[in-house]
């Protein structure tokens, strides 16, 4: 199943930071924490740096190729942690680098899958 997820950057005030566009959640619970925020501020620079990015995303054997795999190496009733590899992270010499993913990514792949990948960065 593949998924396109608006990311976007408060850069101003308490709540600055990063944000998944995750409908029926808070803006608390879809805040990017623990490496995914680091992640996003290095794809958000790469593309020239307006606060936005949008990631199209699969939980599944990916036909078409992929831009980067997230495996994921602990899991518990918070969320879980991936470890970031493929051609993407290598380019930029990001494998190894590690996201937490909160559990609101139940409601975008009904599950925190063993592996993700990335299709497409915009």
């Amino acid at each position: 199943m593949m998924k396109t997820i608006r990311f976007f950057k408060i850069a101003e005030g308490p709540e600055r930071g990063w944000y998944a566009d995750v409908p029926n959640h808070t803006l608390s619970e879809n805040e990017m924490v623990a490496g995914s925020d680091a992640f996003l501020e290095a794809v958000d620079t790469l593309k020239g740096g307006n606060g936005e990015v949008s990631i199209t995303v699969s939980d599944n054997n990916p036909s078409n190729g992929f831009l980067a795999k997230l495996i994921r190496k602990s899991h518990n009733q918070w969320g879980a942690t991936y470890t970031l590899t493929g051609p993407l992270a290598e380019q930029y010499g990001a494998s190894g680098f590690e996201l937490w993913i909160c559990n609101v990514t139940h409601d975008v792949l009904g599950d925190h899958p063993r592996s993700i990948y990335i299709h497409e960065i915009n």
